[in-house]
């Protein structure tokens, strides 16, 4: 059994909140759904589109399964990630 990276409570927690925010904002226009992998990072997706929220010590942002960077985990870039990932529809 491979070992489980070791990540502080709280980052991971920060982490999530961050990507709970996010699926909230784009279920207005489409199905998201926040999933936990078996490595324990949580992810959210939308459609065939897979986001992690990375980063560390108050600095986040929002990254696609392929790299891409959608936007800065902040007020702002919840927004701009939220329309994207539901195909360019604002409120």
């Amino acid at each position: 059994m491979p070992a489980t990276p070791m990540r502080a409570p709280d980052e991971s927690a920060a982490r999530h909140q961050r990507l709970v925010r996010l699926g909230l904002e784009v279920s207005r226009h489409r199905p998201a759904r926040l999933i936990r992998r078996p490595n324990g990072q949580w992810a959210l997706t939308v459609g065939t589109e897979t986001v992690y929220c990375a980063g560390a010590e108050g600095v986040y942002a929002y990254v696609t399964h392929h790299g891409l960077i959608l936007s800065p985990a902040n007020d702002e870039g919840i927004l701009h990630a939220a329309t994207h990932l539901a195909g360019g529809f604002t409120r």
